[in-house]
């Protein structure tokens, strides 16, 4: 299997970041502030840790851009977000390159976590795993 590092580090930065829909009200939002975010992608045995620290607002908790970016990736669908209090599900599909992708975690006032796993078919159907978490460290 064939794959240029810059091809690993789009796939993963896909898998942490493009997602992303509207939340019902009677989901558990995190409370605004600064928070570190973490992640662990793994594929083809390698490791990609990520470390950043963000200031979150109230108009992102609502838009959603503190659970995930909301620059889709080109040829990617809008994802199926499902809620269930603090239980969050993602699934997605793209076509430039042909993936699927599929999340759980789950959101508190002071923490995010999601365990996202995504099939690229173009890599023999190769799969990338990416573990997110984020700690509100306090205001910002």
């Amino acid at each position: 299997m064939n794959c240029r590092p810059y091809t690993l580090l789009t796939l993963a930065w896909m898998a942490i970041f493009g997602l992303g829909a509207a939340l019902p009200a009677q989901a558990q939002n995190m409370k605004p502030g600064n928070y570190e975010y973490t992640t662990v992608t793994e594929m083809m045995g390698m490791k990609i840790p990520v470390a950043f620290k963000q200031c979150v607002t109230q108009k992102d908790i609502d838009s959603n851009k503190a659970y995930a970016s909301q620059q889709g990736a080109e040829g990617c669908t809008p994802p199926e977000v499902k809620r269930n209090g603090a239980a969050i599900a993602i699934t997605f599909a793209c076509s430039k390159p042909k993936m699927t992708g599929e999340g759980t975690g789950t959101v508190s006032d002071t923490q995010f976590s999601m365990n996202m796993k995504v099939i690229q078919h173009e890599m023999n159907n190769a799969v990338l795993t990416t573990q997110l978490t984020a700690k509100r460290l306090g205001d910002c």
